[in-house]
């Protein structure tokens, strides 16, 4: 019988509380997590929903409230895990941001920004993660790429970049943290019905936004849910050989 359990696990998931990431922290706390923390910047209503939909599959939650991509916020959410449970098995770096901006009005404050939170951010958590996992038996690191990051996208310079750049780190983390028992591998979505992506369609006329789904062979856009079934796989122990790489979710777009 194949099992996809997480039982006893404690893990991590950065930007949790919406979008992809709140599908993530459900899909790991519905396979049996002993123990999630989600850090996100801020925390409302919407965290404490996520957190009592997590709790009700029986895993305990831990809300922390923190920028991605200053050192000393990644470096307490680890911290704070391991001082709660003792233990991390698996970091989720999903937290991400995007804007809509072509060359010419990219100002260098938006770059710093978007490289900030989408790249410094997965670096600093393959950083303070490893360092815990590699002296306590390995874990799993699931970064959030794109497929911008593979084609360059069409929303910005900064945000194909930042996610070329994840996909990078998650190569070399792969190839230099295996040696610990640590598996690091990126999920690259294309486009997802999130609410961001649905306000870009929005302002698109209906003939560019048909044309725009028309370029996904399966002629529709993903859902959240199925971008963390994928990620459920990748920290599960189903994905035990699978190591350094980035997982298309994309409908058959880069097909």
């Amino acid at each position: 019988m194949i099992s996809l359990s997480l039982d006893g696990k404690v893990g991590i998931v950065t930007g949790g509380v919406q979008g992809i990431g709140r599908a993530i922290t459900l899909k790991l706390a519905e396979a049996g997590l002993r123990g999630l923390t989600v850090l996100d910047l801020k925390l409302g209503d919407a965290a404490q929903e996520v957190a009592q939909r997590a709790e009700s599959f029986g895993v305990e939650v831990l809300l922390l409230e923190g920028n991605v991509s200053k050192n000393e916020d990644m470096k307490k959410a680890i911290t704070e895990t391991v001082k709660k449970w003792n233990r991390l098995d698996i970091m989720v770096n999903n937290a991400g941001m995007g804007r809509q901006n072509d060359f010419f009005t990219t100002s260098e404050g938006q770059w710093d920004l978007i490289i900030d939170v989408n790249l410094r951010s997965v670096f600093l958590g393959m950083k303070y993660a490893a360092e815990y996992m590699k002296d306590h038996g390995g874990g799993c690191i699931v970064n959030m790429a794109s497929i911008s990051g593979v084609t360059g996208g069409n929303t910005s310079p900064d945000y194909g970049a930042s996610k070329a750049g994840v996909i990078a780190l998650t190569k070399f983390g792969a190839k230099t943290l295996s040696k610990y028992g640590i598996r690091v591998n990126a999920l690259a979505p294309g486009t997802i019905e999130t609410v961001l992506v649905k306000s870009n369609y929005a302002t698109l006329t209906p003939e560019a936004a048909e044309k725009r789904l028309s370029t996904i062979p399966m002629g529709r856009m993903g859902t959240p849910e199925e971008v963390a079934k994928v990620a459920l796989f990748l920290a599960s122990d189903l994905a035990s050989y699978v190591n350094g790489e980035t997982v298309m979710v994309t409908g058959g777009r880069m097909s």
